[in-house]
């Protein structure tokens, strides 16, 4: 193996970035158990490949496929497997990484792991439990990754919500520059609503920052790999980042959901719809 001290020859170190990909279930890291499974991985890739991903990190508002949502949060989504065509001039060492994440074994660790971070018994009686035992009962050919890369600029948030419906797990790597100031902002926040009749929101309901509590949060750092598994309470969301910042929060995102094309338990939808028209009564239209 080449001397990390010196420049590496491209092709090595793309082989390593697949060899070195964590499984995150086998990380040591911190985490969280209520009002949801979430917590985070420091150091996530070895330093090399990450200081290499970071270097050729996909800007959103250089790439063809920018999409810009409501607040102003900027991103270039795809899903895999496969790896797409589309992203062309992909950085060999970013095919090689996102080829790793969108392997058959990765996927079958994160429907596991899933399962290991929300038991059964965790979520309440009724429509959401036998939700959640079909969703934990699909195998990886049912599930595939959305992927964006992300980045937030000053004034820019994500207000709070809980993701769609058809996600189990969730990851937000972040890619924070040398220079980015805490102060600034960036953390991932997790939210729990002050009216009981609004912390269950499994459908994705939103709601304005001044009207939720802030429970917990995530620092934007180098290296760190952000994740929960989706449940009924799964608040969560970025403030707006401070006038001060100059530089854009990056992150790459993955999240582990359903395929849309996967023949899965009809009585899915019939719970997911019979939940919503439950919870939506809790959030003004």
């Amino acid at each position: 193996m080449a001397d990390l001290a010196k420049p590496a020859p491209e092709t090595s170190l793309t082989q390593m970035a697949h060899a070195n990909v964590p499984k995150p279930g086998e990380c040591p890291a911190t985490l969280h158990a209520e009002p949801f499974p979430y917590g985070w991985i420091d150091s996530y890739l070895p330093q090399d490949i990450y200081d290499a991903l970071e270097r050729s990190f996909v800007m959103p508002d250089l790439h063809p496929g920018l999409d810009t949502l409501k607040k102003g949060k900027k991103r270039v989504s795809f899903r895999m497997p496969p790896v797409p065509d589309t992203l062309a001039g992909l950085d060999p060492v970013w095919r090689d990484y996102l080829s790793a994440l969108a392997s058959r074994e990765f996927l079958a660790h994160c429907l596991e792991w899933t399962r290991q971070l929300m038991p059964l018994d965790s979520l309440p009686e009724g429509p959401y439990r036998e939700l959640f035992r079909l969703r934990q009962a699909l195998t990886p050919d049912q599930v595939e990754l959305q992927c964006e890369f992300s980045s937030i600029e000053g004034g820019a948030l994500l207000p709070p919500h809980s993701d769609s419906t058809d996600k189990l797990l969730i990851f937000v790597h972040y890619f924070a520059q040398e220079q980015w100031v805490e102060g600034w902002g960036g953390a991932t926040e997790i939210y729990s609503p002050p009216k009981p009749a609004q912390r269950v929101n499994f459908s994705n309901f939103f709601l304005p920052r001044d009207q939720v509590d802030l429970i917990g949060s995530s620092a934007f750092r180098p290296n760190r790999l952000f994740f929960f598994a989706k449940n009924d309470r799964a608040w969560h969301g970025v403030s707006a980042l401070s006038p001060e910042s100059n530089l854009p929060r990056r992150s790459f995102n993955f999240s582990l959901r359903i395929r849309a094309d996967a023949k899965i338990d009809p009585a899915i939808e019939g719970l997911q719809a019979r939940i919503r028209t439950q919870e939506q009564q809790a959030f003004p239209a």
